[in-house]
């Protein structure tokens, strides 16, 4: 305590332990407070004493006694400093032996007063008049003594009676103590303040006194408080009048490198300047040119500034300003460099500011090397348990990482992605620790490929049941056995899943035994198929083995695939041709979106399992309503559906159908990834229609549009592709596909024209059949009559037109746009587009030029103008002209619905009321077919609604569908079959074919050969099950055969016919001939195929046998049946001979196939249809002479019998008919 000897003094009031730290730590600082080393000590209730070690720092602390400190997280403390302790001086003297005189006389006090009030009080008159008053009370007087700056208080002489000494003290005490109290001193160290009090000198007064420093700025009021108080106030509100301040863009960070500098600099130079640090910047309050000197100042400080940019990340500067990071590395820097290093944040990148090159050098190589940024992929990783555990280990490592102060942050990106990713940010130790942790997990968990090669191709198709007899556990894991390029086994997963089943799979493959069995003789492979089947499972249960097909590729076709259902057992072939299962399909291409269609089944496409992923699934839902959201939802759950595989949903009662298929498409990118996934999906789409017995189902051209970027041509190809091998095959109750098209896309008129195109080239498959019945569509071409002439609306290009007269629309100067103008003149030739060059063709005119190349008689050019008027009167002026001219047809474009740019129903009004206005009275004679061409299917719409309005609907046809056939075969019908498949008709041959010699030993020769082998890879834990299995197949085998000879004779009575048809059958039941002696042959196979062929040759035997008693009676006697148009029909022979013996039970067959119930006491029938009677009648024929149908047998006694014939009846005009053919005679009666 001896080294701080000079000190100063401030009131205030409980101050904590911190706080006077924080005041000592500021009073240290030169910089900040003027002052230098020193202590602070409490000596009063409220009095504090700051003891400085120099005298230098006391007096640089009392030039600005009025000190304001800052202290983290409370208000700022104002000190004001004196350099005297009042009450130790008070005391003083009190105890000071100078206060009493020696002399015993008198008694007197000193009191230490401050030199300016004891000024004040003596040369103020009432302040002196004041402090006599006081004084006198005591029975005392007093003189002022200011040099020595004491005021002495003398007891008067005989007062010792009235006062003790002791009294006398405490009275003279508290009269001088209310005089401080009254009279105060304020010093004013601030020169600008100082020189207001020397400008307003007047302001003094009795009251009132203030003392000027000549020497210095100082200026010391005294007087009475209030007056002082009064005069304070006053003078504040004038310097803040005369003050002015200035804000520089100096940022808190660079104010504080330069303040230790700058402070000083503003105390002994400006001592009247203000510093506030803003938000802005620094603000400079004071005189005007304190201010501007102080501006100055601080930016050629600020210019010594060095800054260094670090380029970083967004994450790391949110984390270095939620975490503090940025005070921890000042704080760091402040002690381990010898130049301070700020930091401040600019956007993503970080700021560094320093005074020294060098340390801002190491403090960017610091930051650099201590900061951190990492984003992890988890690349598929998924979000099994493994995926949860992850999480909480990590939330775990960052909570102990983060237990003293903020280390590290994680954060989770694209959780709801199949790709989510883990970021981290913090200083790089810590986030080094946590991506070790994430790559660990990817090592183990992330989603792994790995392929095992298997020893066999079979097993590839049967993998599921190596692991059933494997005892493989089930597991996440993918598993995708494959053939190709070389039979393996692809494992997708956690990798540390993928690598523990692939270890597995090896060993369970290496322990389990294999065998090849092979199983020889004729149909082998088929009875493996069908009845053996049964047998398999058995073998397979009974030694706990697999039984796999070997693909041999024999003659006879593939090994049959063995699965969980079995395929039907085989039918004959007869029986196969009379079963008719499926219907013919018609295709229908519409124009108009999906949700305006009927069908049993809507077909949409989606991506990502997302319902409204395309236009056309947020169409559905907009016409079904949130029902069909829900449906969608409820099937799909939480799956999500690879691309190819078809959700089914529950369509609503507001869509024309019952089901909406929504087949997963792949998204735009890999062209072939995408076309793949759109076969698979719509061959699925067809496979279930089929399944489930739909009879129709429409669907949209899947593949064009901005989603899956699918050419056109593509998509079309794919579609007609896919209906076409769907039509190939059985199709179930599918009877109607309905093609949607738009009619507003970009490329709908190319859409169209390939599916039609594609779907007319492939009407007639490669063997002959009929895949489809008929193609139609909304552009169909319309023929509407009128007054004599035909009227066609055609969707198609003008250029194909043959017609006499073509019209061509052009504005006679620009034959270079495409369009129709350009496509006519280019295919008649450069001379015809000479002539039109530089006609001048009045409003309404047609310019006639000759056809050049064009197919046609002439070319007929007009021009619209735009204007409707104007097409209509073209329209009619191309109907006279045509007339005068002897054409008969003419073909006319869409006269400014192109270039022209008129609004299609405009000009379909337009010239369609022109045609009619021509036609209608003018009795034409020439002009028989006038073809109006639309190349654009809005265009061709328009034309057709406005044709109703016109024309009116009754006079509207549409021309018949050209690609409906009658004479291919269709799926194993005739044309005829497809008329009536309603009924109960069906055709048949009524001729009796005759036995014929045949050559059993050369057509047998010329049957394939049905020696063929069935090969089994047996599969089982011991080698003893896998022979004893083995065994057992060739047991089966032998089991499901048998044996039939036949000779010669039995063969001979056979027709061509049925010939055929016992070879077909040997053929297709996989039978085996082989002659066993000269006229001696033996069948072999499945015993369900020997016996079909035993029973067609007893059945040919049987039928034999009948057809020539048929045939005998039908020569004698002839039943006939009157038709629905009065002319009698023989019934065929089967039907004659059921009459003849009466043998109707189960009715009777006419020639057309229609089936009768027979009343034979009647003689009549009653069709099985439409409940139609007619008459029987029975002829008999006599040895020489067999009447006419039409004539009715005559009694046995009769010789003659004369019929008159109704003249208006059929007979009449058949006999008439016939006679005027030999005599030009006129007939008066028959």
């Amino acid at each position: 305590m001896e080294n701080y000897k000079y000190a100063v003094f401030f009131e205030a009031e409980n101050l904590s332990d911190a706080e006077l730290r924080q005041m000592q730590k500021y009073f240290k600082i030169r910089r900040r407070s003027g002052g230098g080393e020193c202590e602070i000590n409490k000596v009063g209730d409220t009095t504090y004493k700051i003891s400085f070690m120099e005298r230098e720092a006391q007096e640089r602390v009392l030039e600005r006694k009025d000190h304001v400190i800052k202290i983290e997280g409370q208000e700022e403390i104002h000190v004001l400093l004196r350099c005297e302790n009042v009450v130790e001086s008070s005391k003083q003297s009190k105890e000071s032996p100078n206060q009493k005189c020696a002399s015993a006389k008198s008694e007197e006090k000193v009191f230490k007063l401050d030199h300016y009030l004891l000024r004040f009080l003596s040369e103020c008159k009432k302040p002196h008049s004041d402090l006599e008053k006081h004084v006198s009370l005591s029975s005392s007087t007093f003189k002022i003594n200011i040099d020595s700056e004491e005021l002495v208080v003398v007891k008067d002489p005989g007062t010792e009676d009235v006062y003790s000494l002791k009294k006398w003290e405490f009275v003279v005490d508290e009269a001088i103590e209310t005089l401080k109290s009254r009279y105060i001193i304020h010093f004013e160290v601030e020169s600008d303040k100082s020189a207001i009090l020397e400008e307003n000198s007047f302001l003094q007064s009795d009251n009132l006194k203030i003392y000027f420093e000549e020497l210095t700025c100082l200026a010391v009021v005294v007087g009475e408080r209030k007056e002082v108080e009064k005069i304070l106030t006053f003078l504040s509100g004038l310097q803040n009048k005369q003050q002015v301040q200035k804000e520089c863009c100096v940022s808190e960070k660079q104010f504080n490198l330069i303040k230790e500098e700058f402070e000083p600099y503003v105390k002994s130079n400006l001592p009247a300047l203000k510093i506030t640090q803003e938000r802005a910047g620094i603000l400079l309050k004071g005189p005007e040119k304190e201010v501007h000197a102080g501006e100055n100042e601080l930016l050629k400080l600020a210019k010594g500034i060095k800054e260094k940019r670090i380029p970083s990340h967004h994450p790391l500067m949110t984390f270095l300003e939620s975490s503090g990071g940025i005070q921890h590395f000042q704080n760091r820097f402040q002690q381990s460099l010898r130049s301070p290093v700020m930091l401040e944040t600019s956007g993503s990148d970080l700021l560094l500011l320093s005074l020294s090159d060098g340390a801002l050098e190491e403090a960017a190589a610091a930051v650099q090397r201590d900061l951190c940024l990492e984003t992890v992929r988890l690349e598929n990783a998924q979000k099994s348990s493994a995926f949860t555990k992850l999480k909480e280990d990590l939330s775990k490592a960052v909570k102990q990482a983060n237990h003293k102060s903020v280390k590290v942050e994680l954060k989770y990106q694209d959780e709801s992605t199949p790709d989510p990713k883990v970021q981290l940010v913090g200083y790089a130790t810590e986030v080094s620790k946590l991506k070790n942790m994430v790559l660990e997990y990817k090592q183990n968990h992330q989603i792994h490929h790995v392929s095992l090669p298997l020893p066999c191709p079979e097993m590839v198709e049967h993998f599921s049941e190596i692991l059933a007899i494997g005892g493989m556990k089930k597991s996440s894991v993918e598993i995708k056995p494959t053939s190709s390029p070389s039979p393996c086994v692809h494992l997708t997963g956690p990798r540390c899943e993928v690598e523990s089943l692939k270890d597995s799979l090896e060993l369970c493959l290496q322990r389990l035994a294999t065998k090849r069995c092979e199983v020889k003789g004729p149909g082998v492979q088929q009875i493996f198929q069908s009845e053996g089947a049964r047998i398999l499972q058995s073998v397979k249960n009974s030694y706990m083995v697999r039984i796999l097909p070997i693909d041999d590729k024999q003659k006879r076709g593939k090994v049959p695939k063995y699965m969980s259902s079995l395929s039907l057992p085989f039918t004959s072939a007869s029986s196969q041709d009379s079963l008719v299962s499926d219907k013919e399909i018609d295709i229908n291409v519409v124009v108009g979106s999906l949700e305006q269609q009927q069908a049993d089944v809507f077909v949409a496409p989606m991506i990502q399992t997302n319902m409204t992923s395309t236009l056309i699934g947020s169409s559905l839902l907009n016409k079904a309503g949130q029902q069909l959201q829900n449906n969608f939802n409820n099937v799909k759950g939480k799956h999500k559906l690879k691309p190819g595989e078809v959700l089914e949903v529950d369509a609503t009662p507001a869509l024309g159908c019952s089901k909406v298929f929504f087949v997963e498409c792949a998204p735009k990118g890999n062209k072939h990834k995408s076309e793949k996934a759109l076969r698979s999906g719509l061959r699925r789409i067809f496979e279930l229609c089929k399944q489930n017995s739909w009879g129709s189902v429409a669907l949209p051209v899947i593949g064009p549009g901005i989603v899956l970027s699918i050419p056109v041509k593509d998509s079309v190809n794919i579609l007609t592709h896919e209906i076409c091998e769907f039509l190939s095959g059985p199709t179930g109750c599918l009877d109607t596909i309905c093609i949607a098209i738009m009619a507003n896309y970009a490329h709908s008129e190319e859409m169209f024209q390939t599916v039609c195109g594609n779907l007319s080239a492939k009407m007639v498959d490669n063997t002959g059949k009929a895949l489809f019945q008929s193609l139609t569509s909304d552009l169909d071409e319309i023929i509407i009559p009128v007054d004599g002439i035909e009227l066609h609306l055609v969707f198609g290009d003008i250029t194909n037109e043959t017609t006499d007269a073509i019209v061509n629309t052009t504005d006679f100067k620009d034959f270079q746009t495409a369009g129709v103008c350009k496509d006519i003149l280019t295919k008649a030739g450069p001379q015809i587009q000479a002539q039109l060059t530089g006609a001048q063709v009045a409003s309404g005119q047609i310019f006639t030029t000759p056809p050049g190349g064009f197919p046609c008689k002439t070319i007929m050019h007009v021009c619209g103008e735009r204007n409707p008027d104007v097409t209509k009167t073209l329209a009619k002026e191309i109907v006279v002209q045509c007339e005068h001219g002897f054409y008969r047809s003419v073909a006319i474009p869409a006269i400014c619905a192109g270039q022209g740019g008129l609004d299609p129903n405009v000009v379909a009004k337009s010239i369609l009321e022109g045609v009619k206005e021509g036609v209608q009275g003018a009795n034409l004679q020439h002009l028989k077919n006038i073809r109006i061409i639309l190349l654009k299917i809005n265009v061709f719409l328009a034309f057709k609604a406005a044709a109703k309005q016109i024309f009116g609907s009754n006079t509207q046809l549409t021309a018949p569908a050209p690609l409906v056939l009658t004479s291919v075969t269709t799926r194993g019908r005739n044309a005829t079959s497809i008329r009536h498949s309603g009924s109960t008709r069906s055709s048949r041959s009524h001729s009796v074919p005759l036995p014929v010699a045949l050559d059993l030993s050369s057509l047998v020769t010329s049957l394939p050969d049905t020696e063929s082998t069935a090969a089994f890879l047996v599969i089982g834990h011991t080698n003893n099950d896998v022979s004893d299995a083995c065994r057992d197949l060739q047991q089966a085998y032998k089991d499901q055969c048998s044996t039939h000879t036949f000779f010669a004779d039995e063969i001979e009575r056979l027709t061509q016919e049925e010939m055929d048809q016992l070879l077909s059958k040997v053929n297709s039941l996989h039978l085996q001939i082989e002659q066993s002696s000269s006229d001696g042959w033996v069948v072999k196979g499945q015993r369900n195929g020997v016996n079909e062929v035993v029973r067609l040759i007893q059945d040919a035997l049987r039928r034999q046998v009948r057809e020539k008693d048929q045939t005998f009676l039908f020569s004698q006697v002839t039943w006939c049946i009157l038709g629905p148009r009065g002319i009698w029909q023989k019934v065929p022979k089967d039907a004659n001979y059921k009459l003849e013996k009466r043998d109707v039970k189960d009715g009777i067959e006419d020639a057309q196939g229609v089936k009768w119930t027979v009343d034979l006491p009647k003689m009549e029938a009653t069709s099985c249809d439409s409940g139609q009677v007619t008459t029987l009648k029975r002829l008999e024929n006599s040895p020489d002479f067999s009447l006419p149908i039409y004539w009715d047998n005559m009694s046995q006694g009769d010789l003659l019998k004369v019929i008159v014939l109704d003249p208006s009846s059929t007979e009449y005009k058949t006999v008439k008919h016939d006679f005027k053919m030999t005599v030009k005679k006129t007939v008066l009666n028959v």
